[in-house]
Order: structure tokens, then C-alpha cells, then sequence
């Protein structure tokens, strides 16, 4: 079955049709992505492909009898909580050198789980801790080559890589729908986030005979690794762990690989 807009959303609106709601279940990381393959609970398997952000009870498809809704998972997320401007401001900007999703409060800021990361903000000053939460509302920074792991000979990061996996994997499962012309897994719409072209613009993408790089640049150091670190240049510098070059590139995995956006 093929989803190709989001109808409604159960939560924001009850439904009484007596159809049964079916929930089909997504990461949080995975509800802006394009296109993808999902199985509902039931079974039913969907080429999801909505073009904008889904969230939590989103009506994806229906039958005569049954209702497919999305469900986001719960996730460990860490709060940081902040007293004033001006921690708010510091904490964003550190959170932001390091290219992570966020949600922002009056009082508090929320970031998907991982060790370094509460490790980091103890480090600067805060007061973190770990809790299980849903992971809706936020400001998604996708995985690109200038945060995530470089794979040697690529020039894209294992969440490229992911993606475009993923992205293939429903083009295959649907080829029938494709070829029969009920389903375009590279058409979608432009909105708020996109580029002009229909294109999303925040990571490398490639369309066959074409690649979208989308204003990001990758150069690699190729003598640089564990038992040969990085030598700062003149004009260089670090802060909190990010090396800096005159020329506005910085490298976040201690000069290995340097990108400019």
C-alpha cells in the first residue's frame, strides 16, 4: 500500500467511525525522511512517501475497515535544564557546533541520547540528565558528511549511506506501483525546507545521472589517524573540540576530514 498524504491525526482529533486504528511505528529520526518502507502492525506493508514532516497520530492511509496511523517510539533523550538567557544562548551555540537535533523550552533543552554528549555538557557546566521521552517537535539536523562518520572512498557518512539504502529499498519493493505509474519515489514538492528544485537541502543526494551536492564540501587529511594527530597550522585554532581554518572549513573529528557549508 502506498501513502502519499497524511489525512488527519487521531490524536489531535478522535476519530468515532468505528474503523480500527492500526498504528505504524516510526523512529523519531525517520519522520522526515522522503521515502521509505514501513510495515503497520497488522502486517501491511507501506511505501511511505507524505513530503513533509509525520508526527505522532498522523493518519497515513485507510481501508473500508481499518485506519494506519503513525507512531513515533519513545527515545533516551538528555535534558539540560537552564535558568537564563544566557545559558540558553551558550548551551545552543555549544549544542550547535556539534550538530545536534534539539528541542528548545523556557527552561530547558532536549537532545537525543549518547554518551559523549552528556559527557560534553557536564563538561561546559550543566547539569544533565537522562530521560525516556517522545522526541516530536523538534529541530531535526539530519546525518551529513560534516558530522556524522566519514566512509573511506565515499565522500558521505554512514547516515547517507543509511538513508539512501533505506530510499532504495522502498523504490524496490514498489517497482510494480512505480512501473504501473502510481508511485514517483523521486517526486516530491517543495515546501519550507526544500530547495526550489523539489530537492531536500540539507545532505548529498544522487539521481542516476546527476548529483545534488548541496553546498557542502569535503576534504579529507589523508596522513591523519590515531597514531598521527592533527598539527594545527598557522591561522588555526580549536574550540571545544572543533578545529577552526581561516577559510571558514572546521573539522569535528580532530582533523581527520574538513567540510565547509
Amino acid at each position: 500500500m502506498i501513502a502519499k498524504e497524511i489525512t488527519g491525526n487521531i490524536i489531535d482529533n478522535p476519530p468515532n467511525d468505528g474503523k480500527l486504528s492500526v498504528p505504524i511505528e516510526f523512529d523519531w529520526f525517520e519522520t522526515d525522511k522522503k521515502r521509505m518502507r514501513k510495515v503497520a502492525e497488522d502486517g501491511t506493508e507501506f511505501g511511505v512517501m507524505v513530503g513533509r514532516t509525520i508526527k505522532d497520530g498522523d493518519v497515513l492511509a485507510e481501508t473500508d475497515d481499518k485506519r494506519y496511523f503513525a507512531r513515533i517510539r519513545t527515545a533516551q533523550l538528555i535534558e539540560i535544564p537552564v535558568s537564563t538567557m544566557k545559558e540558553m544562548g551558550r548551551l545552543c551555540f555549544e549544542l550547535g557546533n556539534r550538530h545536534l537535533s534539539l528541542k528548545v523550552e523556557n527552561d530547558r533543552v532536549l537532545v537525543p541520547y549518547d554518551h559523549p554528549t552528556m559527557e560534553y555538557t557536564k563538561k561546559i557546566g550543566f547539569e544533565p540528565r537522562i530521560i525516556e521521552g517522545g522526541f516530536d517537535g523538534f529541530l531535526i539536523v539530519k546525518a551529513h558528511a560534516g558530522s556524522g562518520t566519514i566512509v573511506p572512498g565515499t565522500g558521505k557518512t554512514t547516515g547517507d549511506l543509511a538513508e539512501e539504502e533505506q530510499e532504495a529499498e522502498a523504490d524496490a519493493a514498489f517497482a510494480g506501483e512505480q512501473a504501473a505509474g502510481h508511485l514517483d519515489v523521486h517526486a516530491h514538492a517543495a515546501d519550507e525546507t526544500d530547495a526550489a528544485d523539489g530537492h531536500d537541502d540539507r545532505h548529498a543526494h544522487d539521481h542516476g545521472d546527476h548529483a545534488h551536492g548541496h553546498h557542502h564540501h569535503i576534504v579529507e587529511e589523508p596522513n591523519v589517524d590515531a597514531d598521527h594527530p592533527y598539527q594545527l597550522k598557522p591561522g588555526e585554532y580549536e574550540t571545544n573540540g572543533v578545529l577552526h581554518r581561516p577559510d571558514g572549513s572546521h573539522s569535528h573529528d580532530g582533523g581527520r576530514t574538513w567540510h565547509t557549508h
